[in-house]
């Protein structure tokens, strides 16, 4: 998804969450000098997910953190896993768990919500159902026992994903789990799998080191991809951002909440509906 106008004001908000989640008294120096440097490149960026990058690595540059939102993500990750075991879904019924993953993607970690309001958010979002879904299509276009990579997101969300993935198993496609190596905001990183069970529905668990980001993903790297896999799930708003207006070279669903315009009108949905696209 190309950077938009509209993108600005939401790498802003992050700045602005980040600095007030990091507990910076006075942010108008660091805030600064991330818009200067912004500012310089915003045009020639690829996608928000640079620009996203940036923010955060300057900011914790100034600020000295490490992974900010360790504490958060742990406390999203519990309550999301309460949720599902009191809200179950049978493990054949993929498009219900295809729901449960695209409206979790509303969980955002560190904004310092009530549990009661998470969960109230989680259960409104879900009673909206799919305003798009793809998923039977995209499943006919892989082949049975072949291998997807699943394109992890954020906290939270992290457990609904891993119950479709079960789901997935189940109907005997191979899943490998493709993580954040580095914290980047509250998403989901090699550190924070130890107490998210993936292991017990995936094939591999994988993150690609210390320099890997998807927006350096090039051709040849797509490639490389389309020689291991047969299909991709791509789940969340970042990393639509980043993959979406890339031609990958197998299937490709994302599956999110149209949070913004511009991932809304990609998916020709009504803002903030639940999405599982099929890249066209």
């Amino acid at each position: 998804m190309k950077i938009s106008s509209e993108c600005a004001p939401c790498v802003y908000l992050q700045l602005m969450r980040t600095l007030d989640h990091q507990k910076i008294p006075d942010q108008r120096a660091i805030q600064a000098e991330i818009m200067t440097v912004l500012g310089a490149q915003w045009e020639t960026l690829d996608n928000p997910g640079i620009a996203l990058n940036m923010m955060y690595k300057i900011a914790n540059e100034n600020t000295g953190a490490d992974d900010a939102y360790v504490e958060d993500k742990r406390r999203v990750n519990r309550l999301a896993d309460r949720y599902w075991n009191d809200h179950p879904i049978a493990l054949s019924d993929i498009p219900a768990r295809v729901l449960y993953a695209a409206a979790g993607n509303i969980i955002d970690a560190g904004l310092g919500m009530p549990p009661d309001e998470i969960s109230q958010q989680v259960e409104q979002a879900i009673a909206e159902g799919m305003a798009r879904d793809d998923s039977a299509q995209f499943l006919n276009q892989v082949p049975k026992r072949g291998t997807i990579l699943y394109i992890t997101d954020n906290a939270g969300e992290i457990i609904f994903d891993r119950e479709l993935m079960r789901s997935l198993q189940y109907n005997e496609w191979r899943i490998h789990v493709l993580v954040r190596h580095q914290p980047f905001l509250n998403d989901v990183t090699r550190d924070d799998i130890g107490s998210l069970h993936l292991e017990e529905v995936c094939d591999e668990i994988l993150d690609l080191g210390d320099d890997f980001a998807l927006w350096r993903v090039d051709f040849h790297d797509t490639r490389s991809f389309g020689q291991r896999y047969d299909g991709f799930i791509i789940k969340g708003i970042a990393n639509l951002e980043i993959l979406s207006h890339r031609r990958l070279p197998a299937p490709a669903l994302f599956v999110y909440r149209a949070k913004c315009p511009p991932s809304s009108r990609l998916a020709g949905v009504q803002w903030n509906g639940n999405v599982a696209w099929l890249q066209d």
